[in-house]
């Protein structure tokens, strides 16, 4: 699922903040082709839920937002035109793509398709997308919480590059001691993620404040994120889904450390 192809048929979207349309669109009708329920709220969220929990289980979740900082891909959201992307090969023979034009947003385009791509595979699961995260996380500032109630862990791609992960977000530590040694740091270093760093926001801590369940942002391949040259590469991302496929199905025999 996680195919060049695909992450470049998501990142020619534009979704600047307050202009989500065709994303928050690309994500519902990916659901509808697959069955997975899916809602909006008012302010333009997006929550989907596939499959039904077992007796006592609880939801693995994906969290990432649907707009980018590039306000320069409003012409294109409004009038619904496609961004144009170019790929090029990296000193190291890696795919790279970025937009022409516009910023490609990475940041947070690239979570979203990981997210998905991580759903379609996922025997069960939840995923929400956020809008107006780079205004201030109003998106998530609005979250339904009781929606969570279901969920035992959710993960995030909202961190650029590879090697980049957080421990706390805004001062709020978004998972106990006993959910990093026993989940996150095994595989992280598995997967040769070494970087656990402090962010400083972004939607999930959000998720953390209103609801307690545990948190993790991981990099998603992204580079220069904010930047007019901003670039992806097509491996790292792939490298990423990977990391996040066997952190999220290790989830249920985690259970007591995520109770801790």
């Amino acid at each position: 699922m996680m195919t060049k192809e695909f992450i470049k048929e998501v990142m020619s979207i534009p979704s600047c903040s307050g202009h989500e349309k065709m994303m928050r669109s690309y994500v519902l009708d990916f659901a509808a082709a697959r069955g997975i329920g899916a809602r909006t709220d008012a302010k333009g969220n997006v929550y989907l839920t596939k499959g039904a929990p077992l007796p006592g289980e609880k939801y693995v979740c994906l969290a990432n937002h649907m707009d980018t900082v590039h306000d320069d891909q409003r012409t294109a959201a409004e009038s619904g035109r496609k961004l144009t992307l170019v790929e090029s090969e990296g000193p190291d023979g890696a795919t790279v793509l970025h937009a022409k034009g516009t910023g490609i947003g990475a940041d947070d385009k690239l979570g979203c398709a990981i997210a998905l791509a991580l759903l379609d595979r996922l025997e069960k699961g939840k995923a929400v997308f956020f809008v107006e995260e780079e205004w201030g996380m109003r998106g998530s500032m609005e979250l339904d919480a009781d929606w969570f109630s279901d969920v035992s862990f959710c993960l995030s791609f909202d961190s650029p590059e590879r090697n980049r992960s957080s421990r706390s977000c805004a001062g709020v530590a978004l998972y106990p001691d006993s959910v990093f040694q026993r989940l996150i740091k095994p595989i992280a270093l598995k997967h040769g993620v070494t970087n656990f760093n402090h962010e400083p926001y972004t939607d999930v801590v959000q998720i953390r404040r209103k609801t307690g369940v545990p948190c993790y942002n991981v990099g998603n391949g992204g580079y220069r994120a904010h930047c007019p040259d901003e670039y992806l590469v097509v491996e790292d991302a792939q490298e990423s889904f990977a990391f996040g496929l066997e952190l999220l199905e290790s989830v249920p025999d985690a259970r007591i450390g995520l109770d801790a």
